[in-house]
């Protein structure tokens, strides 16, 4: 690990990213799974799937390649975050006083606290040290 793969929120990019391969690897096997059941015939048979299918291959989008991390312009492209900490010259949020409510949807998403776990460690103990201990 080094310092850009923590994100301008404190995030680990890299924990991220590995679970996002374990998603792209379940989607292969839906995938195949679809292929199995003939799905796009069944669609044609069942009308109202096709606008669920649809839907389904939006999401999936999403999943399909890696996201190089928000320092390369990955992730939310309308992140207030990122937009903050750029404009300040932040490395994180951890050089704010505290986290404003631009977080409030990223802590619904992560409710592991990583985030709030990880710019308490980097205002206490500096960036390097979080890289060091996660590397």
């Amino acid at each position: 690990m080094n310092k850009e793969d923590i994100a301008y929120c404190g995030l680990d990019c890299e924990l991220c990213k590995n679970k996002f391969a374990d998603i792209r690897q379940k989607i292969r096997i839906l995938e195949e799974s679809f292929e199995q059941v003939n799905i796009k015939e069944m669609i044609k048979a069942i009308p109202f799937m096709k606008f669920k299918y649809r839907g389904y291959k939006k999401l999936i989008a999403f999943f399909s390649e890696e996201c190089p991390g928000c320092r390369d312009m990955g992730g939310n492209p309308f992140c207030g975050i990122r937009k903050c900490a750029i404009k300040r010259d932040y490395f994180t949020c951890a050089e704010c006083n505290d986290l404003c409510n631009k977080f409030d949807s990223l802590f619904k998403i992560h409710v592991d606290n990583e985030i709030q776990t990880n710019i308490k460690l980097i205002k206490e103990n500096g960036i390097d040290t979080i890289v060091k201990m996660k590397s």
